[in-house]
């Protein structure tokens, strides 16, 4: 066998290891459920968990279900699954974002289904990646990140599942926020830190959705308009900017 022929043979089998291995992760990432052994029923809410799921779980789900009370978007008919990931590579697997690093995802691309990272649910919070404490916890528990990946759900649901290739992320993470915290978002004090250039309000430096979350605010609250008039002309964020900082 020549030389060519050999190096073809090769070429064409690691092209269908590849397939393969391509055609079980997404057969896997598609259908997750079988991999989890334990699972929870609540009102439209469906949790599987790879451990044991406490019953505080049921505590933890009626705050994420009040947090949801302020998107204009939720429908409480519709089922919520969730899954709870205590071993970083199911995050990695299931979440498609090749990390186990977040809180929490929705692949809105493929599916509707939340994936949490590992937490202490009798306390209602997550274990951070490192290990370090949470930022603005008290604002952020389990139920928040919960609420929070839901809300990228239904907005997904509403708006098309190519919302992260159309709309900006300032919208899509800040209403999130928005709706996650549930109403515990002081606006004028968010405002001042905004127009200082407070290190929590940015995002790249504090990691935090607070900017974006003063951003969608000002658009509901302050200037009254609908969701659904933001999403159709969402303001360029260089003057939502300009709009929040005070008057030179």
């Amino acid at each position: 066998m020549s030389k060519t022929r050999r190096a073809f043979l090769l070429l064409k089998t690691c092209v269908a290891v590849l397939l393969a291995l391509l055609a079980a992760y997404v057969l896997a990432a598609a259908y997750p459920k079988p991999m989890f052994d334990y699972r929870f029923s609540y009102e439209n809410y469906r949790v599987w968990s790879d451990r044991p799921i406490p019953d505080e779980i049921a505590a933890v789900l009626d705050d994420v279900t009040r947090r949801l009370r302020t998107s204009s978007l939720h429908d409480r008919d519709t089922p919520v699954e969730i899954f709870f990931c205590n071993e970083p590579w199911r995050l990695w697997l299931y979440g498609r974002m090749f990390s186990a690093g977040m809180g929490g995802v929705v692949p809105v691309l493929l599916t509707r289904q939340v994936f949490i990272r590992a937490s202490d649910i009798p306390v209602n919070r997550i274990h951070t990646p490192t290990g370090k404490p949470l930022a603005d916890a008290a604002q952020r528990p389990l139920s928040y990140f919960i609420a929070h990946e839901i809300t990228h759900s239904d907005v997904a649901r509403r708006f098309g599942r190519t919302v992260v290739l159309r709309y900006p992320e300032w919208l899509l993470e800040g209403y999130a926020d928005y709706v996650g915290k549930g109403g515990d978002f002081d606006f004028e004090e968010n405002r001042a830190l905004f127009a200082a250039g407070a290190a929590a309000l940015d995002r790249d430096r504090s990691g935090l959705y607070r900017e974006f979350h003063l951003k969608v605010a000002y658009l509901l609250d302050k200037k009254g308009w609908t969701l659904e008039q933001v999403f159709a002309n969402p303001p360029d964020e260089e003057e939502l900017d300009a709009r929040l900082r005070p008057p030179r």
